[in-house]
C-alpha cells in the first residue's frame, strides 16, 4: 500500500493526504504524520503547515454533506430511510445527543460539539461529530463552524506530536492504522456476539413457550 502511494502520488502529496483524511476513522489522524513520513515520501514530505492544511480541508469536505444527509434522516424527507435505522443511530450516540440537549445556550451546544471533534480519537471526529451535529436541532452552519473549531484543535494535536517525536512521524502513521484496525476489529467481534446472544435469547424464549 505504501509503495502505490509513493509510486504514484510523490508528485502530488497533498491530494494523496486529502484523500487519506477522507476516509472515516481515519481522517486527520492519520492523515497527518502520513504527510510527514519521510519513509514514505522521502525528502518530499510535506511540511508541517501543508500537512496540516491538506488534512484538515480532506477531513472537512465531507463534513456538510453527513450533516445535511442526517438531517434528512431525521426529518424523514428521504423516503428511503427504515425507522429502525434511525432509532439504532439514535441509540448508538443517545449519550452525545442528552449531552447536547440538556445544554441550554447555542455556545454550549457548539463548545461540546468542538470538543468532541478535537479529541484525535477513532470514536471521534469529523465524521462523528457530523453525524451527532445532524440530528440535533443546531443550525447547519452553527454545526459546519464547531465541527471545524475543533478539527482545527485535533490536527494540532498530532501535529505537535509529530513534531515533538521528530523523524518519528512514520511510526506514528503505522501506530495510528494499527490502532484504528484494532478498534475496528473489536467493534466487528462485539457486534457479532450481540447478534449471536440475541438469538440465542430467542431460541430459549420459544424453547421455553414451547415447554
Amino acid at each position: 500500500m505504501l509503495e502505490f502511494f509513493s509510486d504514484n502520488f510523490s508528485d502530488c502529496i497533498f491530494l494523496a493526504v486529502m484523500f487519506m483524511a477522507m476516509i472515516p476513522t481515519i481522517e486527520s489522524k492519520v492523515a497527518i504524520p502520513f504527510a510527514m513520513a519521510g519513509q514514505i515520501w522521502g525528502d518530499n514530505v510535506l511540511s508541517p503547515g501543508m500537512a496540516f492544511l491538506s488534512a484538515c480541508l480532506g477531513s472537512m469536505l465531507p463534513a456538510i454533506v453527513v450533516i445535511l444527509l442526517a438531517r434528512l434522516i431525521k426529518n424523514k424527507t428521504s423516503g428511503f430511510v427504515h425507522d429502525k435505522f434511525v432509532s439504532k443511530i439514535q441509540e448508538k450516540y443517545k449519550t452525545k445527543f442528552s449531552k447536547l440537549d440538556k445544554k441550554e445556550s447555542t455556545f454550549k451546544k457548539c463548545l461540546l460539539l468542538s470538543t468532541f471533534v478535537a479529541v484525535p480519537l477513532p470514536l471521534t471526529g469529523v465524521y462523528t461529530g457530523s453525524l451527532i451535529a445532524g440530528f440535533t436541532n443546531l443550525k447547519i452552519w452553527q454545526s459546519f463552524v464547531s465541527i471545524f473549531v475543533g478539527e482545527i484543535f485535533s490536527c494540532l494535536a498530532i501535529l505537535l506530536l509529530c513534531l515533538f517525536f521528530e523523524n518519528s512521524a512514520f511510526y506514528i502513521f503505522m501506530f495510528s492504522l494499527i490502532f484504528v484496525a484494532l478498534y475496528l476489529i473489536i467493534n466487528v467481534v462485539i457486534f457479532l456476539v450481540k447478534k449471536l446472544l440475541i438469538k440465542r435469547h430467542k431460541e430459549n424464549v420459544v424453547e421455553n413457550d414451547a415447554n
